[in-house]
């Protein structure tokens, strides 16, 4: 079943940024060639959406197959997206889609399965010359076995392209996936509370009360955080439990700002709070 989540704030002054990258010129290839990977293949796509030209990274995976999210969880392989090598570009921002929960019975990790479609908002230096976009990936497949996978694609973005299609169709539907910043109509997350040496997290999803949501939690730098356990629930109230392996770890952690992603029935949230 395929979700719909509300288009974030954010993405109104994003998608105002690639107006400065849109200049009159000859429309090129909507996408890129598909680059073969592990049980994978990855490309570019470009195409007009809602007014606005955006480009996307678009993975495909072998039936069964799961890729991960920015912040994998348990296990996993973080993706990695280089733009260095690209012509004309001054930035190059890649947006996630909420992930699925998924519980392989020993470890939970954050995922997309079989298939997903990252935004990438585009900023040219020159705003009078196409943008020649050369990715560099590196992201992990899953399903029995975790393996690295790689691949390259090249994708030069003039000004009003032509309509695709399928690339504003993919696009579309990813930026309708993407976390709402802030809270929604009855999903909501709370303050963090310490108790002992965990965290706990309340939550409120009051659309979907007879499934839990998924919540999961991200901590600057880059450092691990394991994706929070459902705890006591009652109605569409939720809390959840951020387990550390040492006081010294919490604590390490104490006061700075964690970013959490709360996902139920069709929707999502991004919410940034300090840890007590």
């Amino acid at each position: 079943m395929q979700r719909r989540f509300f288009l974030p704030s954010l993405i109104v002054p994003l998608f105002a940024s690639l107006a400065f990258a849109v200049f009159a010129g000859q429309a090129t290839a909507a996408q890129s060639d598909w680059s073969e990977g592990e049980r994978s293949r990855l490309r570019l796509i470009a195409s007009p959406v809602d007014g606005e030209v955006m480009a996307g990274i678009e993975i495909e995976l072998e039936p069964g197959w799961h890729t991960y999210w920015r912040s994998p969880g348990d296990v996993g392989i973080p993706p990695r997206f280089d733009f260095s090598g690209s012509e004309n570009l001054r930035s190059a921002k890649v947006l996630y889609p909420a992930p699925e929960r998924y519980d392989d019975g020993t470890s939970i990790s954050a995922v997309y399965f079989d298939r997903a479609a990252l935004p990438v908002l585009v900023t040219a230096d020159d705003p009078t010359k196409p943008v020649v976009l050369k990715l560099s990936a590196f992201y992990g497949v899953c399903k029995d076995v975790c393996i690295p996978a790689d691949g390259a694609a090249t994708l030069t973005i003039d000004p009003q392209p032509q309509d695709d299609p399928r690339s504003r169709i993919a696009l579309k539907e990813a930026v309708a996936e993407l976390p709402q910043q802030g809270p929604a109509a009855g999903l909501a997350i709370e303050s963090p509370q310490r108790d002992g040496s965990d965290v706990t997290i309340p939550v409120a999803a009051e659309r979907a009360p007879e499934q839990a949501p998924a919540l999961f939690a991200e901590a600057p730098d880059g450092a691990y955080l394991p994706v929070p356990e459902l705890g006591t629930h009652e109605g569409g109230s939720f809390v959840y439990r951020l387990r550390f392996s040492s006081p010294q770890e919490a604590k390490a952690l104490s006061g700075k700002e964690l970013r959490f992603t709360l996902v139920s029935g069709g929707e999502a949230i991004e919410q940034s709070m300090k840890l007590p």
